[in-house]
């Protein structure tokens, strides 16, 4: 799919969709049949009640599932409200992915505000006190099964300008090289921060309509400020200041007022107890003046003239908002002749990332840009998830988080949407970076791994558990003195043991265009064409065998495919 040029300029309109989908109940028109303007080779697709594809599914803004499904994801809602477990985040990918929290934001935190296009350290007294004029840089370190891990969140106030934008990303870039590429970095739009950012500031996010700095250079701060509190607990709560007036109340909510001597702290009819707890938590950031609570219907004459006077607001009850069950997708990013082309890849596994690549993984509420380790376009991936954002059929929101993954530094909200993820693929120096000999904490990584390995058969179902296997054998092996490397076996796609074990090549005729059982004795099948010489496969591939095997598994077998190897 073409969703348009990548170039500066605004992108083209997308073109309309080349397939029409028809219920079962209503039959296709006739073949060339041109009703409603589309063209005859329009593309007609029966989808049944109950099983829609995701393609299907994306092209609505909310699809909401039938109840009787999705029973996993009813129990992850139940956990969301209670306190969180990072030890089951840790070993479960999967729920990390769900809940969108690679821990309980308990880590170390440093801020950078970008002041004069520079990025300026943050005090930590003020962590969480944000500007809607400024860009922000917040560097997240946590640790997992004995890495260090980071993560890197660019926050986009409303206010700045495409100057500060630029320097926020160009900052990034510096802070990246600082860290060896080890940074997971997170596009993020005030307003739209995801759960585990509000985490980090337990419930103290507090987003002012002003620049850092704004006051105190000769002008005063207004005497009169209103602020929106929003959340139920530590990871969903995040305070906006709002216009000082009455028609931005709403009943649903809570508001603090802050005036000459006095917070009014107005409780709408329809909070409840978690929403004023942390509204309580937010007023002792904001003000430090006396705190009077005012009940909806209540108020003393003081607090409307404050507000300029007595307005209609939003009193009706807020339904609770249906969070889309969407499949997550993968694609392949590449460009042509400046067009963004993407590449679906379907029942996609770990295998399917190979280090040339570019891929985009939707999840809905994030957009994933995968960077393999050797990919030339890395610059171009966060423009590409803004445009893929722009050309979706289903109207997606801009502000949509886009993270920026690196090969070998994937975090548990993206590995956990794969059926099986092997962490030590791209690691095979574990033993001797990571784990010291006699450790004290080699114990406690050694049970965190093994949890990770039952979490890998209970969560996702059987398989063959050779990333844990092998991660605790080298552990182990490391303990004792028996083992310096991580030794790993044949990847999915290489080269086998039986291959290895024939010297020199063997002549194209015996092995293109040949039954499994004619093939010459020790010959693999389905990797035939390891069995060319460096020459033969050159001409046939076009690349050399190092080239093709570096490629992702499904890459592989489609120019097979296309070459005739079955």
């Amino acid at each position: 799919v073409a969703l348009g040029p990548t170039s500066p300029s605004p992108p083209a309109p997308s073109p309309p969709l080349q397939h029409m989908y028809t219920n079962t109940r209503t039959p296709p028109e006739p073949e060339g049949h041109t009703g409603g303007g589309y063209p005859t080779y329009t593309n007609v697709e029966v989808v049944n009640d109950g099983a829609e594809s995701a393609a299907f599914k994306q092209l609505f803004r909310i699809w909401t599932e039938k109840r009787s499904r999705n029973r996993r994801l009813s129990r992850i809602d139940k956990l969301i409200h209670v306190k969180l477990d990072v030890g089951k985040l840790h070993s479960q990918p999967e729920l990390a992915a769900q809940l969108r929290m690679v821990d309980d934001g308990s880590g170390k935190v440093e801020v950078w505000c970008m002041q004069d296009l520079r990025r300026q350290p943050v005090d930590p007294k003020h962590h969480g006190q944000l500007c809607a004029g400024n860009c922000y840089l917040v560097l997240y370190t946590y640790q997992r099964m004995g890495h260090v891990q980071y993560l890197l969140y660019l926050w986009q106030g409303h206010q700045a300008t495409a100057d500060e934008i630029e320097a926020l990303n160009s900052n990034a870039e510096e802070l990246d090289t600082m860290y060896r590429g080890a940074l997971v970095q997170e596009h993020v739009t005030m307003g739209s921060e995801p759960p585990h950012f509000l985490a980090i500031f337990q419930g103290q996010l507090v987003v002012f309509q002003e620049r850092a700095g704004h006051y105190g250079r000769g002008k005063s701060a207004p005497t009169t400020r209103l602020f929106h509190v929003q959340g139920t607990d530590s990871y969903s709560t995040r305070t906006v200041e709002v216009p000082a007036r009455a028609s931005s109340l709403n009943s649903n909510d809570i508001f603090l007022l802050v005036i000459a001597g006095v917070c009014y702290l107005w409780f709408g009819k329809g909070c409840n107890g978690d929403q004023r707890e942390m509204a309580r938590v937010a007023v002792t950031v904001i003000s430090k003046k006396n705190e009077e609570t005012v009940l909806e219907g209540q108020e003393p004459p003081h607090f409307w003239e404050a507000l300029g006077g007595r307005a209609p607001y939003p009193s009706n009850k807020r339904l609770p908002e249906e969070v889309p069950s969407v499949q997550p997708r993968l694609f392949e990013c590449s460009s042509q002749m400046g067009c963004l082309v993407l590449a679906e890849v379907v029942f996609f596994s770990q295998e399917d990332l190979g280090q040339y690549d570019v891929m985009l993984l939707d999840t809905w509420q994030e957009i994933f840009l995968w960077l393999g380790g050797a990919a030339g376009a890395w610059k171009k991936a966060v423009a590409w998830g803004q445009e893929y954002l722009k050309a979706h059929p289903a109207g997606r929101s801009l502000a949509t988080p886009i993270v920026l993954v690196k090969q070998g530094h994937e975090p548990p909200t993206f590995t956990g949407w794969f059926f099986t993820w092997d962490p030590y693929k791209w690691t095979p120096d574990l033993s001797n970076k990571e784990v010291v000999e006699g450790s004290p904490g080699t114990a406690s990584l050694i049970s965190e791994i093994t949890a990770e390995v039952n979490s890998f058969q209970l969560a996702r179902g059987p398989g063959n558990g050779r990333a844990g296997a092998m991660a605790l054998q080298a552990l182990k092996g490391s303990q004792d003195g028996s083992g310096n490397e991580l030794i790993r076996g044949p990847k999915s796609g290489g080269i086998s043991s039986t291959s290895a074990s024939i010297n020199g090549a063997l002549p194209r005729e015996q092995l293109m265009h040949q039954a499994a059982e004619d093939l010459p004795e020790g010959v693999d099948p389905a990797r035939r064409e390891f069995y060319f010489s460096d020459s033969d496969f050159q001409g046939i591939f076009g690349k050399s065998k190092e080239e093709f095997y570096s490629m992702a598994t499904w890459r592989q077998r489609q120019e097979k495919k296309q070459l005739g190897f079955f």
